[in-house]
């Protein structure tokens, strides 16, 4: 059997293969972030298809940090009900169900009121002290909601400009306190571990999301591993490998195909875990066929991730498991991500 369907943990969590839906919104949220039917049948197909894993879409902390339309909500205690018709769905078929905790920071909606960051940035304020000590809260909120729904565990969104991310970073964070930097950075992303660790136990994973930055004088790959040395520190359970703050085209690449840079995030994955050998890995990023899947998880990656071969091909590890093992059908030409409406595949 190929090592993709072998088992792997993350913390005390095992989950059965080594493919995992990368968090993608669907855009099927309600108004308010409210679980739709129409997006429980999304992760239900998903599920049903084989993945181990799924990933929710980024699910805001508060409505401030809403970054568009459609987009799952973790705000509000009546919004658990619906959270947890989702992660049954996911897990009456055998995948586990993570949700993905975010805000947006400088890059939230509009209509959500106010831009924050870390810094001044174009069209946002910095963040005062006593908010951010008001965001660590909504983080564990948010992670305190999603235990409630039955999750299995919640990711950190610290990559592609997102707010962590941008505290991350030593371009867009340049405040002159303790969440200062670089180290600030860190130091408020392991506060966030810590506090949802100490409420909700050792056996709740926490992940994180993050990658290094596309610009000079933004993280590299060797600040991305030193970044996860000290996370994983403060409890950190797995990390995702993706990119930082970068354009668009670099973090969802178009024109992917097999054996045309294909994995573009596995020279920091390896970067990584050269330096991080017992944390466990996810590398998401341009996988388009089977042997290239296996070949990260051959070099030690302990899981791969997937976004729009799995809007194309929801079924794509079935597949793969019952022995086809064709490329994915997606031709990443990003059409599904192209108009601001649900997500689905208008190419295949």
């Amino acid at each position: 059997m190929s090592r993709l369907f072998e088992s792997f943990k993350i913390g005390p969590l095992e989950v059965s293969n080594r493919m995992v839906r990368s968090a993608t919104n669907m855009r099927l949220a309600g108004p308010s972030g409210e679980v739709t039917k129409e997006l429980i049948e999304v992760y239900r197909k998903l599920a049903k298809g084989g993945v181990g894993l799924i990933i929710t879409g980024h699910a805001y902390v508060t409505p401030q940090g809403k970054v568009g339309p459609g987009q799952l909500g973790i705000w509000s205690d009546r919004l658990i009900p619906g959270l947890k018709a989702l992660s049954q769905a996911v897990q009456e078929h055998g995948a586990k169900a993570i949700v993905q905790l975010a805000h947006g920071g400088p890059l939230a909606y509009a209509a959500s009121g106010e831009r924050v960051a870390p810094s001044p940035l174009k069209g946002a304020r910095p963040l005062e002290e006593r908010e951010i000590e008001d965001l660590v809260k909504a983080f564990l909120q948010g992670a305190m909601r999603a235990k409630e729904a039955g999750f299995d565990g919640v990711q950190l969104h610290a990559a592609h400009g997102y707010l962590l991310s941008s505290f991350l970073s030593p371009k867009t964070n340049v405040r002159k306190d303790r969440f200062g930097g670089r180290e600030g950075g860190v130091r408020l992303l392991g506060w966030i571990i810590q506090e949802i660790k100490h409420h909700l136990g050792d056996d709740f994973p926490v992940l994180v999301k993050l990658g290094p930055d596309s610009f000079k004088d933004g993280n590299t790959e060797e600040d991305v591993a030193a970044i996860a040395f000290e996370l994983a520190k403060k409890g950190l359970d797995a990390l995702e490998v993706s990119k930082g703050i970068s354009p668009t085209e670099d973090i969802i690449r178009p024109k992917v195909g097999p054996g045309k840079d294909e994995a573009y995030n596995l020279p920091c994955a390896l970067e990584v875990k050269r330096k991080n050998e017992g944390l466990p890995l996810i590398l998401v990023g341009g996988i388009r066929t089977f042997e290239k899947a296996e070949e990260v998880v051959k070099l030690g990656i302990e899981a791969v991730a997937f976004s729009r071969p799995l809007i194309a091909e929801p079924d794509l590890p079935k597949r793969w498991k019952e022995g086809d093992t064709r490329p994915s059908r997606c031709r990443s030409c990003n059409l599904c991500f192209d108009v601001k409406e649900p997500v689905r595949c208008r190419a295949s």
